[in-house]
């Protein structure tokens, strides 16, 4: 048997990375609307908003994928808590005979998310929106060489509204067991 997950406690919130984005977003904002010397040595006046936009594309990313990287936690920690704990309810049971089949080798999409499908009252269109914004982390994590078929357009908003609404569901479904 596999050894059990350590947890770190560690992980992100959503509002903490929220605080995050905004911050540097503000940031970025007055960087680019400044006169400091730095800023007018590095950066001609005609292209600053472009630079600007840049900058802002760039923490647009980052932040999906810190959003993405928190849902993974979210959904992870679940998912071994009701392996450990022996809960009663349908999906623990569930989680617990996929961990006794893969332990901590689960596949997010493939198999737990799978499960909260079958087994809660979590809309599927809900997973279903998780499972495709994994396909845009999965596109931001190897680089974005590739031109995606996503079905949609990703960006930190909607990654950040899909991810709430996940856990939200999992907190629901949780408090209802």
């Amino acid at each position: 048997m596999v050894d059990r997950v350590s947890f770190s406690d560690q992980e992100q919130s959503l509002e903490l990375i929220a605080s995050h984005h905004s911050n540097v977003e503000s940031a970025l904002y007055e960087y680019f609307s400044g006169t400091s010397e730095s800023l007018e040595d590095r950066f001609p006046l005609e292209i600053r908003s472009e630079v600007r936009e840049a900058s802002l594309s760039e923490l647009d990313f980052s932040s999906s994928m810190s959003v993405m990287a928190a849902l993974e936690a979210v959904i992870r920690i679940d998912y071994l808590t009701r392996a450990y704990e022996k809960r009663k309810d349908k999906l623990s049971r569930a989680m617990r005979g996929l961990y006794q089949e893969k332990e901590n080798k689960a596949k997010i999409d493939d198999d737990i998310l799978q499960l909260w499908a079958k087994e809660t009252t979590v809309p599927e269109y809900v997973v279903q929106q998780v499972k495709a914004a994994f396909k845009y982390r999965h596109w931001l994590a190897h680089g974005r060489y590739w031109t995606p078929k996503l079905g949609r357009r990703y960006d930190y908003l909607t990654v950040y509204t899909v991810a709430d609404t996940f856990i939200d569901a999992m907190d629901q479904y949780s408090a209802s067991v």
